[in-house]
């Protein structure tokens, strides 16, 4: 369970920006069902959502982006890397200093009994830092330093024995992160936190044939295909079930008569026959059902982009309601759809913007920073760009005119 994603010199990002999914104390009123999830022995309650608005450029995809590497460069830098390679990471190359500096990033997260802060510095050619804390589940529990790196040493907890093992026989190399190191010699600790990225997923619009594959695979599972059949027939999609025939989905679809009466079934291929809307609904099916029943993370740039705000609206709604969503799943997303911000689904601390400073750098700040009541129309006035991150529109009329 995420609790909160801090990130500084990467991509349009420069100085730190955080996304958090820690609750504040609000008491807005909201037409649909909001629920938190209650950690009792902490005294936290944690969002289940949360979304970014922003104008087109102001760096919100960025902001998944890094997510995405987080999770990519954990779970890959021990097993898909060889000594000298270097790391695919870009920094903040408009200020002289961060394009000579590392990228930072930091998550803290709840796995099991613990809470865990784990971070790291990198480069394109090593790991300039890392670190590694450790609190118990509970309220006012200490927080223990389980390792910290850097470049010219590395201290390790007395009692984290594999981790210090590693670094006393130097099998770390400087490419490849100590906690996946760790991982693959089964340290528990990293096998824990590992698992828990392996079960994130990010999606991003540009992956549509990862996303239709990953569909297709799922299809294989007769009581999953049947879930996602209906999954399918609740949004009004026209489609009556799903196969899969040599590798390609086909969907079937009522035919009538006349006079209306039920006649056959016509099956179509769903590739060339649906429509995009309905490709992306049934293709983010899969991931979304997976996070719902198993409690994972799941991260989506342009959820809006194809579908019909009032399917978005219910995706969220799943994941907000305790009841559809009884494992603590997450979702963090990136959208233009204004409409969701006066639908009452959202407290305004689950709300956040990005916008650009005049420097190209991406800020990140939530609307839970403005003094406004719950009752406000949101919408309306990020429109009018009472809260910042929209467009500033030049005119674009004299690209049209000829002045006499």
């Amino acid at each position: 369970m995420i609790l909160e994603f801090c990130v500084s010199n990467y991509l349009s990002i420069k100085d730190e920006l955080k996304i958090s999914f820690v609750a504040t104390a609000l008491k807005d009123i909201l037409s649909e069902p909001n629920d938190m999830i209650t950690m009792p022995d902490t005294g936290l309650s944690i969002l289940r959502s949360a979304v970014i608005y922003g104008a087109n450029a102001s760096g919100k995809s960025n902001v998944l982006k890094a997510i995405a590497f987080y999770r990519r460069f954990i779970t890959d830098s021990f097993k898909n890397s060889q000594a000298g390679e270097a790391i695919e990471v870009e920094n903040f190359r408009l200020n002289t200093t961060t394009m000579n500096e590392p990228t930072t990033m930091e998550a803290t997260f709840i796995v099991g009994n613990f809470i865990y802060r784990y971070g790291f510095e990198v480069d394109t050619k090593a790991v300039c830092a890392e670190w590694l804390y450790q609190r118990a589940n509970k309220k006012r529990a200490k927080e223990i330093e389980i390792f910290y790196r850097t470049e010219e040493e590395t201290t390790v907890h007395p009692k984290s024995s594999l981790f210090m093992e590693l670094v006393s026989k130097k099998m770390v190399r400087d490419n490849a992160l100590l906690l996946s190191t760790g991982a693959q010699f089964n340290e528990p600790k990293a096998v824990n936190i590992l698992q828990w990225l392996n079960d994130t997923q990010v999606v991003f619009g540009n992956e549509e044939e990862k996303l239709w594959s990953q569909a297709i695979k799922s299809l294989d599972d007769a009581n999953l295909r049947q879930r996602i059949t209906d999954f399918a027939k609740y949004a009004d999609l026209g489609i009556d079930s799903l196969m899969k025939i040599d590798n390609r989905i086909i969907s079937n679809h009522r035919q009538f008569d006349d006079e209306g009466k039920e006649t056959h079934s016509v099956a179509f291929s769903f590739s060339s026959n649906e429509s995009e809307g309905t490709i992306k609904y049934v293709s983010l099916s899969y991931p979304i059902i997976d996070a719902l029943d198993n409690g994972k993370f799941l991260v989506i740039d342009e959820l809006d982009s194809k579908l019909h705000p009032l399917l978005v609206r219910k995706i969220i709604s799943l994941f907000n309601s305790a009841k559809t969503n009884p494992k603590g799943a997450q979702l963090l997303f990136a959208t233009h759809d204004t409409f969701l911000l006066s639908a009452g689904l959202f407290r305004r601390d689950q709300v956040w913007f990005t916008q650009k400073n005049s420097f190209g750098s991406t800020e990140a700040y939530s609307l839970v920073e403005y003094k406004v009541r719950s009752n406000t129309p949101f919408e309306k006035d990020y429109l009018s760009g009472k809260y910042g991150a929209t467009p500033i529109i030049g005119e674009m009329e004299r690209i049209f005119t000829t002045e006499g």
